[in-house]
């Protein structure tokens, strides 16, 4: 890829803002580019950390494994966010796996670099530690509402913010923009399939979606936004 290609790519991500010029040369200069097809494993939860991943195109699942052996989902991420920030910054082994979810592009650092560009620009730090303090509080928040709300208000939030993330607009509304599977939902939302196609097969009745096979259709945004917000 060109430079000015790559720079499009990283200047989505927070961990850049408000680097001036030449200090965002530097990072660039920094740094690898290389694409990865769907399905690959980009590390293990417990491998040490060798580098720092800014996602510059495609969608990332980071998960973990239950007690019981299912996967539960932690985060879906979006071009612009970071992937294993937290074991990088801390010197730990990774505490979640990570899958690329589509083809995805990565822009990566040694950790050893990454640690050493905190340290020549403060505000890379800043800006790391802003965003795993947001994405810590996200998780807390989910973990939250699995405990206090209808499954009815998880679904319909996680695909608002699916949405929000890779949207298009389609003829029927807004489409999420990759395959996604109602196994998938149940994963991000921490229920089990059986949940998720009851409360899809009833919303298509009433209009508020539409399904097909790895496809979601967002028809009534403001209606799904209701239930998000009120249960109902």
């Amino acid at each position: 890829m060109s430079v000015p290609a790559v720079r499009e790519l990283l200047v989505q991500s927070p961990l850049v803002a408000d680097l001036s010029p030449p200090a965002l040369d530097d990072v660039l200069q920094a740094l690898s580019v290389r694409m990865v097809a769907a399905k690959t494993m980009l590390f293990h939860q417990g491998d040490l950390p060798t580098e720092l991943i800014v996602l510059g195109k495609g969608i990332v699942k980071v998960w973990q494994m239950r007690a019981g052996g299912t996967p539960a989902t932690l985060h879906m991420l979006g071009p612009g966010d970071l992937v294993g920030a937290v074991a990088v910054f801390r010197r730990i082994p990774f505490p979640a796996s990570a899958t690329a979810f589509t083809e995805c592009i990565l822009l990566s650092w040694t950790a050893a670099r990454a640690n050493e560009l905190m340290e020549q620009y403060p505000a890379i730090r800043t800006n790391a530690l802003d965003y795993v303090g947001r994405r810590a509080e996200e998780l807390a928040h989910r973990l939250g509402e699995m405990a206090t709300e209808r499954v009815e208000q998880r679904i319909a939030r996680t695909l608002l913010r699916l949405a929000g993330q890779t949207g298009v607009a389609a003829s029927e509304g807004i489409e999420i923009g990759y395959p996604l599977s109602r196994q998938d939902i149940a994963e991000i939302v921490g229920t089990d399939l059986y949940g998720v196609s009851r409360v899809l097969r009833n919303w298509a009745k009433q209009g508020l979606v539409e399904t097909g096979r790895l496809r979601v259709v967002l028809r009534n945004r403001q209606r799904l936004e209701q239930i998000a917000n009120r249960g109902g």
